[in-house]
């Protein structure tokens, strides 16, 4: 065989590592695999004109290229000399004109990970510990003979090693939308340290801001901690359980997409394909199935296949499919039967909710069939995102998993209000919607609430609003579905007998609402002229607009009864007119707080981090900080340093959304208490 032949075949066998495929046993089938690749270029394989042109010829050699040598070119571009370096057993010598020491710019977002991995994130060894260690590792069996082949050999294995986990630790979405977060975060933070972060940090905690920062920090392609390639799985294994736990499935799909085809990582492989069908992205999960396809017999890989088949109109091969996973002694009538209907456009056939699975609910939204509540049970955390996207969810399924996406801060009030009022048929009727709240509070239960209360037309029917939001404040759901609830009041307010109530204050209703409007809209001062008695809700609207323009009069804060809230106002910069102090002490007397305090252990080591300026740590600690204690019963001196924290590390938006946070969270308990117990209110 020539030269170039042999450089080719070791050139095909580098890129089918390269892919992961160098599990497949050397069957007929895979030698015929292997000649049918060799004969016909990438490009012709898939239909595609090929320009020969774009073939790089590679220069001839007295001799025959190795095997090692051609995956070290095919995954490095390290050059002839460092490699030539390592075959002579020395390590390359770092100077200022291959390893600058000028910080990296936000531009290396964008990087690929490989690429990232490479930018000086590992440790320099001496060439000596180096020259040791690579002779310790590439020592064959005994009796081997230690030539220089063997040692070119041993060489790529460690460099493709240190590569390979490196760039798995980088991996990441490329653009979160924060500008404030650049490629540096975790800068001073140890790759074990960052692990055990992730693993305490997967919370879902009292503040949103927070969160979706926390949330970004994971996501985001960055360069990775010091000594990530000595942890990489562990580390990529944490990100993933972290954005798993928060239900984040469209940055997750991004990042298990960019996970190596091995073993370990087959459950997740198993999940981007069942995302990817049901968020309707045939092509890439097809893709995946299509590779997996060739080296396993697992079922589920070859049931996704039928799912492939059926979703691209290939019909005949669907079928196929089937008859082969009946032949093997597939046994799966709930399968079975929703292909058949697919296929065949059978009549639905009875399915026990409680015997579905993942693939079930790809095939019945497929087939158009309602997806009912206690199929949601069936998935896994992850999904949350994924499941607000299928087509064909049935209505209670349809109320529920959109109540879980707005508490996770998945999708906005606008987008969950229009989702619930194209839910089924009917809404029921208010009154009974609120009996079954007081009777058993669940997911369920508070989105028929509102729907009934969105389909509702009587001219009282703003007390049965605040009496059903009061429930959300207390059950502490308050500042996410506050929102919704000030929307049914401003879509209300367009009834004329609405509107009349509310000037005259006839059930009491109309302080309670402005107040809410107030929380909700602190701007909109005109709509707040329309209620009577909106004298409190006045002066919300002063407090909220002064904590975002910088200045709030001490006459507003006296009125509410928010002297506890100085911490949080001054250390966002507010501006407080200076004030005799001891005559208002005189005067007025302030009521008496009961606050927790935060964990001081904890809350010490967020200020530690923060004046550090290591950005993620400081990020994770902050939201395992605030997983637990209500922001309206947190102290506030303690708040208002997780406050000074953020500022520190250059999360000035996200510092003033917290603050925001924590008074309304005050506002809110203000509001429920304005509110009495009972039907009436």
């Amino acid at each position: 065989m020539s030269t170039k032949n042999i450089r080719f075949f070791g050139m095909l066998k580098a890129g089918w590592l390269g892919l992961g495929l160098i599990a497949i046993p050397v069957t007929p089938l895979a030698i015929t695999l292997a000649f049918a690749l060799a004969i016909k270029p990438a490009a012709a394989q898939q239909e595609a004109p090929v320009n020969l042109l774009s073939i790089v010829s590679t220069p001839e050699t007295d001799t025959p290229i190795s095997i090692d040598q051609a995956i070290d070119k095919a995954m490095d571009g390290e050059g002839s000399e460092q490699r030539n370096a390592s075959k002579d057993g020395l390590a390359p010598t770092v100077t200022p004109n291959n390893a600058s020491n000028e910080a990296p710019t936000d531009g290396m977002t964008n990087m690929p990970a490989a690429e990232i991995a490479t930018a000086g994130t590992a440790p320099l060894e001496s060439p000596e510990t180096q020259e040791t260690r690579d002779k310790q590792d590439n020592a064959g069996p005994p009796g081997s003979d230690p030539s220089a082949e063997h040692d070119i050999y041993g060489s790529a294995k460690i460099g493709r090693r240190k590569i390979s986990d490196v760039g798995l630790a980088a991996i990441g979405v490329g653009d979160t939308g924060n500008r404030q977060l650049d490629s540096l975060i975790w800068r001073g933070t140890s790759a074990r340290d960052a692990v055990f972060l992730l693993q305490k940090a997967a919370v879902i905690g009292q503040s949103q801001v927070i969160n979706d920062l926390a949330y970004e920090v994971v996501a985001r392609q960055t360069i990775p901690p010091s000594g990530a390639n000595n942890v990489a799985v562990e580390l990529v294994e944490a990100r993933l359980a972290f954005l798993a736990n928060g239900g984040r499935s469209a940055d997750l799909a991004l990042l298990v997409a960019q996970l190596p085809e091995a073993d370990k990582w087959t459950d997740w492989r198993r999940w981007l394909t069942e995302h990817y069908l049901m968020v309707r992205d045939d092509a890439a999960a097809c893709e995946v199935v299509s590779r997996q396809i060739t080296q396993t017999m697992d079922p589920f890989w070859h049931k996704s296949n039928v799912i492939c088949q059926a979703v691209q109109g290939n019909f005949s091969g669907a079928r196929f499919g089937v008859d082969i996973l009946a032949a093997n002694g597939i046994d799966d009538p709930i399968f079975f039967g929703l292909v058949d209907e697919v296929l065949n456009k059978t009549p639905p056939i009875q399915i026990d909710p409680t015997k579905l699975d993942s693939a079930h609910i790809v095939l019945m939204d497929v087939a158009n069939r309602p997806i009912p509540l206690e199929g949601l049970a069936v998935l896994p955390k992850q999904m949350a995102e994924t499941i607000i996207k299928l087509k064909f969810l049935g209505p209670d399924a349809r109320m529920v998993s959109t109540y879980d996406g707005l508490r996770r801060g998945l999708i906005t009030h606008r987008h969950a209000g229009k989702l619930w009022r194209n839910a089924g048929q009917g809404a029921g009727h208010a009154q009974l919607a609120l009996a079954r709240l007081d009777e058993r509070a669940d997911a369920l239960t508070r989105a028929l609430a509102w729907r009934a209360l969105d389909a509702d037309t009587q001219s009282d029917r703003l007390a049965l609003v605040a009496k059903a939001f009061k429930a959300e404040i207390v059950a502490g759901n308050g500042a996410f579905m506050l929102p919704l609830y000030a929307e049914l009041v401003r879509n209300a307010l367009a009834d004329e007998a609405v509107a009349a109530n509310m000037r005259f204050d006839d059930l009491d209703v109309a302080p309670k609402m402005a107040f809410m409007l107030a929380i909700n809209q602190p701007r909109d001062t005109s709509t707040l002229n329309a209620f009577a008695g909106n004298g409190a809700a006045l002066k919300v609207s002063q407090l909220l607009r002064g904590l975002s323009d910088g200045a709030v009069d001490t006459a507003v804060i006296n009125s509410l009864k928010l002297w506890h809230m100085l911490p949080i106002l001054e250390v966002t910069g507010v501006t407080i007119e200076d004030q005799s102090w001891l005559d208002l002490v005189k005067g007025e007397t302030e009521p008496k707080q009961a606050f927790v305090g935060l964990p001081p252990l904890l809350l010490k080591a967020v200020t530690a981090a923060a004046q550090s300026r290591h950005v993620a740590e400081t990020i994770l600690l902050a939201n395992w900080l605030m997983h637990d204690l209500p922001l309206d019963k947190a102290n506030p001196a303690d708040l208002a340093a997780v406050i000074r924290a953020l500022d520190m590390i250059g999360q000035n938006e996200v510092a003033k959304g917290f603050a925001e946070e924590i008074i309304v969270a005050h506002l809110l308990q203000r509001l429920a208490a304005m509110v009495p117990d009972g039907t009436q209110s």
